[in-house]
């Protein structure tokens, strides 16, 4: 199975900007979804509309370190303090996984959805995830999404896609088997790295390794 990587996507939006991104890309469609739903869906709907193609079967796979970090400290700090039950659009914004059943409201083809809670590090395990979904989706958006922790710190939601095949401007990415790549750790990023290496239309092949596994990326021959 040759895997390829389209539309590497990076998007950072200072949290005063967010609301305003959301009402220019949906209108009134996310107006209580919540900021963390609408983080992901600006990118991963960026990712799509970057990659074009025909709709598909669709997977989608995300991950973060701290999920809905927002709605969960205005929970907390509201109604749950006082000893009681969250509101039903409080209780909506908190749930992470929320994105994936919007993509499906807005037509796409889901097939399988999944939010992962991962340390930076553990990126890889969204890979090696994804390509046990591409037997059953044509195509897997793949994301990283984290709320800042400050209000002058920008929001990240970083997408791409993977499907089986090479289209275009795609990338090849393979896991490395050999045990001593000789190669730093990354952290975090990894979407917004690949992202540089492309646009830098670098020939040699990208190695980036996590606590997973280390994975190559290389420009499509």
């Amino acid at each position: 199975m040759k895997v390829h990587l389209l539309a590497p996507t990076i998007l950072r939006i200072a949290p005063a900007d967010l609301p305003g991104r959301v009402r220019a890309r949906f209108a009134g469609e996310l107006r209580r979804a919540g900021g963390f739903a609408q983080l992901s869906m600006l990118g991963a709907q960026a990712c799509l509309d970057a990659a074009g193609g025909p709709e598909a079967p669709l997977g989608i796979l995300w991950a973060s370190r701290l999920g809905a970090l927002r709605a969960v400290r205005a929970a907390l700090n509201d109604s749950l303090r006082r000893g009681e039950p969250a509101m039903p659009f409080t209780f909506i914004a908190m749930q992470p996984h929320l994105a994936g059943a919007l993509l499906a409201q807005r037509g796409h083809s889901l097939t399988r959805s999944a939010h992962l809670h991962l340390a930076d590090e553990d990126w890889p395990l969204l890979l090696r995830a994804a390509l046990g979904w591409l037997p059953e989706c044509e195509r897997v958006l793949v994301g990283w999404v984290e709320e800042s922790e400050a209000q002058e710190l920008a929001h990240r939601s970083d997408w791409c896609l993977l499907q089986n095949g090479a289209d275009g401007a795609s990338i090849r990415l393979e896991p490395v088997q050999e045990e001593n790549v000789a190669i730093g750790s990354t952290l975090e990023g990894w979407i917004e790295r690949v992202a540089e290496w492309q646009s830098a239309a670098l020939p040699a092949p990208l190695l980036l390794r996590g606590s997973e596994g280390t994975w190559r990326f290389s420009m499509r021959a």
